[in-house]
């Protein structure tokens, strides 16, 4: 049975610093707009979303800010600076939300996304404590140590796993300070649920919601866009 309705909320991390890309990937033009735009731009259009935190480095909020007012991007709550870690990145977000309701995670620099994601993801999440998006891994999977190959893994069980990320904010942040009181660094915020016994819902995902990394990564999205 669904829980009572709350409110939905999106976290966008464009707070980067891009050392394997060479740069502030976030805010590179494609197609006369910046990367980021895209990601917001479904949050915008989702109809199930109130509205949206953006955390990004201290010396992009001013620019994050004119960006917003320049594409009548409205739903905006914050626009918050971002952290070290991506850790402290999304806790600085969730200090930006209300105290209740559910929250997407989204990477900024997935300009694929799309407002049906949204929907899909928030409906699973009233039902399910945490719900993410993945892809089956279909390349053969090995691990290394040092320069050499010394194990095939069974891909079978393997999936890649994507933003957006769903959670109740109070399960989110009482996975954070779960975390923080052992000392946990983690990747995404599932391993942070995970590290409570919850097993995130997988839903599946999108070869097309890659995640711009490296500089050939934005002729694919010239292409697409």
């Amino acid at each position: 049975m669904t829980r009572t309705a709350e409110p939905n909320f999106g976290l966008v991390v464009a707070a980067g610093r891009g050392r394997r890309f060479g740069g502030l990937k976030q805010f590179v033009p494609v197609k006369k707009k910046p990367l980021l735009f895209y990601s917001l731009r479904a949050f915008e259009l989702c109809p199930l979303v109130s509205g949206y935190a953006v955390v990004t480095n201290p010396s992009r909020i001013s620019q994050v800010k004119q960006m917003l007012k320049k594409f009548r991007l409205q739903k905006s709550i914050a626009v918050v600076a971002g952290g070290k870690e991506r850790m402290d990145s999304v806790e600085q977000g969730l200090f930006a939300l209300p105290e209740s309701g559910y929250v997407a995670v989204h990477d900024g620099v997935r300009p694929f996304i799309k407002p049906q994601m949204l929907s899909l993801g928030f409906r699973a999440v009233h039902r399910y404590p945490a719900v993410a998006f993945g892809v089956p891994v279909t390349e053969t999977v090995k691990e290394m140590v040092g320069n050499h190959l010394v194990r095939t893994l069974d891909r079978t069980s393997l999936v890649a796993i994507q933003t957006p990320q769903f959670f109740s904010l109070e399960l989110l942040r009482r996975a954070f300070a779960q975390a923080r009181n052992q000392h946990l660094i983690t990747t995404d915020e599932c391993q942070l649920v995970e590290n409570l016994g919850i097993a995130p819902r997988l839903l599946p995902g999108s070869p097309l919601n890659i995640k711009v990394t490296h500089p050939e990564d934005l002729l694919f999205c010239r292409a697409i866009l």
